[in-house]
């Protein structure tokens, strides 16, 4: 029986040695590009031209940033988008995500097969990009408003699905003691429910928070009005910008940088929710691991 037990200890620590170091080498290898990308940032397009891009600063300047902030109001307008579509975006998806999860989870709700399957087929299958496009430019008139960047995205099957497994996992005797006491379903899901799922609800908030900050795709399809431009958008083009000057009017060395202020327009698209994530990084792992384990 002891040697057993030692053969087991021995076993648990190799596998745990080995899942450190594996770890530990996958992490370096996703932070070596946001290394780069900073160090870039601050080193001039010379060195970057001479050298290529290194994990180390060479030649450091701000001379990309300067180039950035020079007209700081477009900037701060974006980010104010950015964080008005992240927010409101992430407040109102996660709370609309909620009330469809809530009745696929209870067992005498007779549409919870139907509905299951839509959503899937939705996760399976794309009406694609010219529909879509027609239902918003036509019909919803969406264009150039910031609905356009926030409704479309509401109710995620994939978000739908986790919280549904966290409100199964809810004992049902907290309801019958609500309804009990004369609380009514809506009630008992913003008093009860909602209440005991904020771990799943932050991991949800997190993943969505993520979605909407970084994405350009639909700023680039349906804002064409600059002043509605998301921080993602305003980045996009000013790459652009910078690789014109480089292409047609022929930068002289020294005078304007352009690796650098495409890495520059990186790390300030980059950092803020990175940030977020690293502050709320123990919700997500918390909220994916949600019922996994029944007691």
């Amino acid at each position: 029986m002891r040697k057993r037990n030692k053969n087991k200890i021995g076993h648990t620590i190799v596998f745990d040695v080995f899942n450190v170091l594996w770890m530990t080498l996958f992490a370096i290898y996703c932070l070596i590009p946001l290394m780069i990308m900073i160090a870039a940032s601050f080193s001039s397009d010379e060195a970057i031209q001479a050298y290529g891009y290194s994990l180390f600063v060479r030649d450091f300047t701000f001379q990309a940033y300067s180039v950035v902030f020079k007209n700081a109001v477009p900037l701060l307008r974006a980010y104010g988008v950015s964080f008005i579509v992240t927010g409101g975006g992430t407040l109102l998806n996660v709370f609309v995500t909620a009330m469809i999860a809530y009745p696929l989870s209870k067992p005498h709700f007779r549409l919870k097969g139907p509905v299951t399957g839509l959503l899937l087929v939705t996760m399976l299958f794309s009406p694609g990009m010219v529909p879509s496009y027609i239902l918003i430019t036509q019909y919803l008139n969406w264009k150039n408003t910031l609905a356009v960047m926030i409704i479309p995205q509401i109710g995620t099957t994939f978000n739908i699905i986790l919280l549904r497994t966290f409100f199964k996992d809810i004992p049902a005797e907290i309801g019958e003691s609500a309804k009990m006491d004369g609380c009514s379903a809506f009630r008992e899901f913003l008093v009860m429910s909602i209440p005991l799922s904020l771990p799943a609800l932050a991991t949800c908030s997190i993943l969505v928070a993520l979605n909407y900050w970084n994405d350009w795709g639909t700023a680039y399809l349906y804002i064409s009005d600059n002043k509605l431009w998301n921080v993602q958008m305003l980045m996009i083009n000013l790459v652009q910008e910078v690789q014109l000057w480089k292409s047609k009017l022929g930068l002289l060395a020294g005078s304007q940088s352009s690796d650098s202020i495409v890495m520059a327009t990186c790390v300030l698209g980059t950092l803020p929710i990175v940030g977020v994530f690293l502050a709320l990084q123990k919700y997500i792992v918390s909220g994916m691991t949600v019922g996994a384990v029944k007691g």
